[in-house]
């Protein structure tokens, strides 16, 4: 876990300089009032200026996908901060995301000699996805995507017997954001809300050690579709382009 806190702490870090850049530069090309107008929802397309200029003149871009707020953010994206690469465009951006990592809770465990106890599980979360964008105007945009996510329980214990649980969904995701390109090449973008459509589910539960009961299998199998649609706020999208 050391290591993930490790990692997540150098995002935390580069996100940090990359708004004191954004803050600080003179030459940014930020998208005005005309984001909602201009070239805005009648338009449906760039204004001409700006971000989407500045997305325009780029033929790719890398960057990473986190949140900021583990409370309120879209919880994939807040445990494995994925990085992403896109192809820019005045009015429409594709991409592809991967990422990966762990997430610590606590459970409420069972048995007839104890009674109640809670536990404690390191949950993996992995992230696939395919990613776009459609732009009104220079930032203000609707992301959407087809995504794969694994969620892995490794030996999950309840009343003394183990499994290996493994959730994995397809998702449609869908919401709202905007993102500002600066004529420098790097970029900044926020989420304000996305959420999804679960397209399909998968749910493998192996038992490992200790005897199984009806009831033990059947709160396993519990456990994996507590997970729902994954949404969130505040999702935010950095990096740099060329």
């Amino acid at each position: 876990m050391k290591k993930f806190r490790d990692r997540r702490f150098v995002c935390y870090r580069k996100l940090f300089a990359l708004c004191l850049s954004f803050l600080f530069c003179g030459s940014l090309s930020f998208a005005q009032v005309q984001d909602f107008g201009g070239g805005g929802f009648g338009g449906g397309g760039g204004s001409g200026g700006g971000s989407a200029t500045n997305r325009l003149n780029q033929t790719a871009r890398i960057g990473f996908k986190t949140g900021i707020m583990k409370w309120k953010s879209h919880l994939i994206y807040s445990t494995a901060s994925p990085t992403q690469i896109e192809i820019p465009g005045e009015v429409w951006t594709i991409g592809y995301a991967q990422g990966s990592g762990d997430y610590d809770y606590s459970y409420s465990d069972y048995s007839e000699s104890e009674g109640y106890t809670t536990n404690s599980q390191s949950i993996n979360f992995a992230a696939t996805e395919f990613n776009g964008r459609y732009y009104f105007g220079n930032s203000f945009n609707i992301p959407f995507g087809y995504a794969i996510y694994k969620v892995k329980y490794p030996d999950w214990d309840y009343s003394g017997v183990t499994y290996d649980i493994e959730y994995t969904i397809t998702q449609l995701n869908y919401g709202i954001g905007n993102e500002w390109t600066a004529d420098w090449g790097g970029y900044l973008g926020i989420d304000w809300y996305q959420t999804g459509t679960v397209l399909s589910e998968d749910i493998s539960v192996t038992h490992k050690s200790g005897t199984e009961t009806g009831s033990t299998l059947s709160e396993a199998n519990k456990t994996a579709t507590d997970i729902k649609a994954f949404t969130g706020m505040f999702i935010i999208t950095y990096g740099f382009g060329f």
